[in-house]
């Protein structure tokens, strides 16, 4: 370290004090090489100038706004439709056509409901021929014999005596006179007896009010083994039948009957002073009992009157059938 101090300079101890001089020479080629320095290097130094705030020629970033989607179209058994404006022709005709379609169809199923409740009533019996008259339908009550033609209210008709019996016991719930017949192989359930095939169908409409279901139907009941008294006892019989059947009828369904109330009372006194055989006597009762329930409905105008003169007029029916 102090060799290289002393290079530096020339040291002079004056009065016991030292002194250094430095070297003119050398001071002043270091000076002239800085200078050279200085100017061989460029001064890159320079200015920073800042742009004036100003909104001209501004460039300002707006976010731009999401696009609407169109309504989409929703056609059956098409794709969707990307515009209203280019929407196919095609789509909407099938939409009209499935419109049209399934209306139809609800239109028919409308028809047959009203169609079904008004015609929930079917015979089951002869058809009335056209331009016949109830006249031409009465039962044939003044022609001799055995057979007795009468137009019922049926109920249904059952392959087994239980199943019968079981629809008996509900209707006659229903506060309406039900009597089951074994006809063949079936088993029949009747309502009600009127005297023509037109008024059994009134009677029937009449008893459908009562929530039953209801036919009409024309029935010939055969009375065997009779001798000739028996069988002039027989028409006196079906005679009142018809009267007692016909009036019970027509005051159920609210109209006027054409029976002629002295020749019914004269039969009914006939009867009464006859002798009879013990079959005999139970349908003679049978017609006794229907007669004076509709004299205690003409006074009391209790309709359940008429129903328990209509249930004893099919008692008289299965006890003639049973004959």
């Amino acid at each position: 370290m102090g060799k290289m101090e002393k290079s530096k300079g020339v040291t002079i101890k004056i009065n016991g004090e030292e002194k250094v001089f430095a070297d003119k020479n050398k001071m002043e080629s270091q000076e002239a090489a800085s200078e050279e320095l200085e100017q061989e290097q460029p001064d890159e130094s320079f200015e920073w100038i800042l742009p004036e705030e100003s909104n001209e020629n501004k460039i300002v970033l707006v976010p731009s706004l999401p696009k609407k989607k169109m309504p989409k179209l929703i056609g059956f058994g098409t794709s969707s439709l990307k515009s209203l404006d280019n929407r196919p022709i095609k789509a909407f005709m099938i939409a009209v056509m499935c419109a049209v379609f399934f209306g139809s169809i609800l239109g028919l199923i409308a028809v047959k409901t009203i169609t079904k409740e008004k015609a929930a009533v079917s015979s089951v019996g002869t058809s009335i021929p056209k331009g016949a008259t109830i006249e031409d339908k009465k039962a044939a009550a003044n022609e001799p014999g055995t057979q007795l033609k009468t137009f019922l209210v049926q109920g249904g008709v059952f392959s087994s005596e239980d199943a019968a019996r079981q629809i008996q016991k509900k209707i006659m719930d229903k506060q309406v006179p039900a009597e089951i017949f074994k006809l063949e192989d079936s088993y029949y359930l009747f309502l009600g007896s009127a005297e023509s095939l037109a008024a059994s169908k009134e009677l029937a409409l009449f008893l459908k009010s009562y929530d039953v279901d209801v036919y009409w139907k024309e029935i010939n009941f055969e009375a065997a083994g009779t001798s000739q008294e028996e069988e002039k006892t027989l028409d006196k019989m079906k005679a009142v039948y018809a009267s007692l059947a016909e009036t019970s009828a027509t005051k159920l369904r609210g109209k006027e009957g054409t029976v002629n109330e002295e020749t019914l009372k004269k039969n009914l006194d006939e009867l009464k002073g006859w002798e009879l055989s013990p079959k005999f006597s139970k349908m003679n009762a049978d017609l006794t009992a229907a007669a004076k329930s509709i004299n205690e409905y003409e006074t009391s105008l209790n309709e359940e009157k008429l129903f328990q003169a209509q249930e004893s007029l099919l008692d008289f029916l299965l006890n003639y059938q049973n004959i």
